[in-house]
């Protein structure tokens, strides 16, 4: 099962989201009972978050959202993909980004394969594109605050990369103990 729920989403339902979203989201990751997928990859953005282009026009009680999503990592199997959504042109490009929540049964997206170097049959791949084509989210699917997206994710990610770190840092720490065990020992 992908670890994305409870690494990546979780945390942010947990400190950004509305208790409605907390009680229908928390207990399904909390379980492994649903798959989620990341969507801030973007074509053409690179690891520029702000740079994304899809958007999410506000209408009544959703969100219509068009555009793509790159290196999806297994897509093919998530039924929830957390999105960073252009809701708004604002001056600075991070301003006017969302937080939306997606079902991935949602009418109007297609999930397409990137074939890499191992050949993995397509259905095993481990990456995505995900095409998103007038998709209707309902509102109650933003978590945070409209335009609030950027610095939510950001958030996150620091999160993420301290996590990353501090296991790093474990594992210097157990190959230098190694390695002055063995020169003791010579």
């Amino acid at each position: 099962n992908s670890s994305m729920g409870v690494r990546m989403c979780a945390p942010v339902i947990m400190k950004f989201g509305t208790d409605e979203q907390k009680k229908k989201f928390l207990p399904p990751i909390r379980n492994s009972d649903v798959w989620w997928c990341q969507g801030y990859s973007e074509p053409g953005s690179g690891s520029d978050l702000a740079s994304l282009s899809m958007s999410g026009r506000r209408e009544g009680d959703h969100y219509i959202l068009n555009g793509s999503k790159t290196w999806t990592t297994y897509a093919q199997w998530a039924q929830w993909i957390f999105c960073l959504v252009r809701t708004s042109k604002e001056d600075k490009k991070q301003n006017g980004i969302s937080f939306i929540l997606v079902d991935m049964n949602t009418p109007g997206i297609t999930i397409t394969p990137i074939n890499t170097l191992d050949d993995t049959p397509v259905g095993d791949q481990e990456i995505n594109s995900v095409f998103f084509d007038n998709v209707k989210v309902p509102v109650e699917n933003l978590v945070g605050k409209e335009g609030e997206g950027y610095r939510i994710a950001l958030s996150n990610l620091e999160a993420g990369r301290i996590g990353i770190a501090a296991q790093c840092l474990g594992m210097a720490r157990a190959a230098l103990e190694a390695a002055v065990k063995y020169a003791q020992e010579r």
